[in-house]
């Protein structure tokens, strides 16, 4: 099985997919795709909407995993701009036909450090030892593969993808 793991961000949406066998996840692929803060939000959303469109179509994911998003209420403009990141995203996981879950944020840390207010560090360490691997390209990407990690160790604990 292969999930996809997806952190949202305007100007950087983090993605990374594991592939399991039994028990044991591997790292397929993870990055983070880049947006210009001086294109328009339409060419912005575009540009998420068609990277996750090819990795869709590239990975073959049979489960797409997405963070749950919130935003501070003294940033109202963020958290719109947000939205707008995560209806792209839905969009696209439907019109491809593929599974979607929610995670929050804290459900994240908690399976994987054991602790809800763990810090990005932490997080980052966690998922390099999980899947053996020496170094992540970003905290979004790395935030991207903890999302992925969550959604596997969720489909095992309860028996479903």
């Amino acid at each position: 099985m292969k999930v996809l793991g997806i952190d949202p961000g305007l100007a950087s949406t983090g993605f990374g997919a594991i592939a399991y066998a039994g028990s044991t996840p591997s790292l397929l692929k993870c990055g983070s795709i880049k947006t210009a803060k001086t294109d328009h939000i339409s060419q912005r959303l575009f540009q998420i909407y068609s990277d996750i469109c090819l990795l869709i179509k590239t990975l073959e994911p049979d489960l797409v995993a997405v963070e749950n998003i919130f935003s501070l209420v003294r940033y109202p403009k963020a958290g719109i701009l947000l939205g707008g990141v995560m209806g792209i995203i839905y969009l696209t996981i439907v019109q491809n036909g593929l599974t979607l879950i929610e995670i929050s944020p804290k459900e994240i840390k908690n399976a994987l450090v054991g602790y809800g207010s763990a810090d990005k560090k932490q997080v980052r360490n966690t998922v390099q030892a999980l899947l053996r691997i020496d170094g992540i390209s970003s905290f979004h990407a790395a935030d991207a593969l903890a999302v992925a990690l969550t959604a596997f160790y969720r489909s095992n604990t309860r028996g479903c993808a």
